[in-house]
């Protein structure tokens, strides 16, 4: 995709300059058709059922104020709309998730190898269900490839839906491009900025995030 986080800093600007002038109209119907405009872009080769899900956890999101992450504010419209789990899957398969999305929507080719890590940055709990599925050959077979990777891009789309929502309440915090990009992007961005170990971190703390709502 063309552009990247420099647009998007440059599309929410507009945003927020519409919803200062267009008194008249109420902000989530503004915030929601920005998103639609986005998605249109982001996702047009994708499944009409896809794009289906996508519209209705917009909706959801938009309507929904929350204090928690990104992740954590996703997770909760996901299950909400959803209403099913991840499928069984260890670190390798979201890695696979990763390394595929990365090439598939920004055409970059990543080294597949990562460090798992043994002393993982998250609480007890997250590090404790982290370990349990860090070792070992991806699992998934061809139909539960397919549903994680379905559940983690919704995730991704979500996230980004909180933070622009954030960034509009809060003209002034700074988001990385990491945060704020199109999906195959902000992934690579993960990958610049940290390490493919803590982008598979990242992706983990989602499922962790939508388990446990």
């Amino acid at each position: 995709m063309n552009g990247g986080h420099k647009l998007w800093l440059e599309q929410i600007h507009k945003l927020r300059k519409s919803m200062e002038t267009l008194k008249s109209t109420d902000n989530n119907n503004i915030i929601e058709h920005f998103f639609t405009q986005a998605m249109d872009y982001e996702f047009e080769n994708e499944s009409i059922a896809f794009k289906a899900v996508l519209k209705e956890l917009l909706s959801a999101a938009v309507l929904y104020n929350s204090a928690t992450t990104p992740s954590e504010s996703a997770a909760f419209i996901l299950k909400q709309i959803i209403k099913h789990s991840f499928p069984k899957f260890k670190l390798s398969d979201i890695r696979n998730y990763a390394v595929f999305n990365m090439y598939k929507r920004s055409g970059v080719t990543v080294d597949t190898y990562f460090e798992r890590f043994s002393s993982p940055p998250g609480n007890v709990r997250q590090n404790r269900v982290y370990s349990q599925i860090a070792h070992g050959h991806a699992v998934c077979n061809a139909a539960d490839t397919s549903k994680l990777a379905e559940l983690l891009t919704y995730m991704q789309f979500l996230k980004r839906v909180f933070v622009v929502k954030k960034m509009l309440t809060e003209p002034e915090i700074s988001v990385l491009p990491s945060q704020l990009d199109w999906v195959g992007a902000m992934m690579t961005s993960c990958l610049k900025e940290t390490s493919l170990s803590m982008l598979i971190w990242v992706l983990f703390i989602d499922t962790y995030n939508y388990g446990l709502v």
